[in-house]
């Protein structure tokens, strides 16, 4: 048993070499060969390149279709002329007669769900407001809502109202 000893040193001893070797072999920089490339290649590789671009762009444009965005949103004070207090997504409120406005937001919306409610930042509304919404159809790029305020007798009526827009 005691004179086998060599042998197991000496397997350890070449386990090691051959370990280092390997890791020095796999560590050296890569190296390419030399070599030219033609005009046809070149070509080649453009047209990948283009086709990759237009189908990644392609495929943008579907995603900003489906895919979830930040919801739009528009509190107004009801007030003649312009009357947005603030939002997001929102570029203009405005009064445009009793009871009647146009809020318009910076993308289309008409593939979206919106709501919209009685509301003011000063004194209390009656409980008989109501609000009624819908997509402003003569506008081509369809980022118009009209919003509608009524009271308790469905007569228009100016009021402070806010709108949510979800896509």
């Amino acid at each position: 048993m005691r004179s086998g000893w060599w042998i197991g040193i000496t397997a350890g001893v070449a386990l090691g070499i051959g370990t280092v070797a390997a890791v020095d072999v796999a560590t050296q920089p890569a190296t390419a060969a030399p070599g030219t490339v033609t005009v046809a290649q070149f070509k080649q590789v453009q047209r990948v390149s283009i086709a990759a671009v237009k189908r990644t762009n392609a495929d943008h444009k579907k995603l900003n279709r489906v895919a979830a965005q930040l919801p739009l949103w528009a509190v107004s004070s009801g007030a003649p002329g312009s009357n947005l207090l603030r939002g997001d997504g929102v570029v203009l409120s405005q009064r445009l007669t009793d009871g009647n406005y146009r809020v318009r937001f910076v993308r289309d919306v008409s593939q979206c769900t919106w709501s919209g409610t009685p509301a003011t930042d000063g004194a209390s509304l009656p409980d008989a407001f109501s609000v009624r919404i819908s997509l402003d159809i003569t506008e081509p790029t369809k980022s118009q809502l009209i919003v509608r305020t009524n009271d308790a007798s469905g007569q228009p009526k100016d009021s402070g109202f806010h709108v949510q827009v979800f896509c």
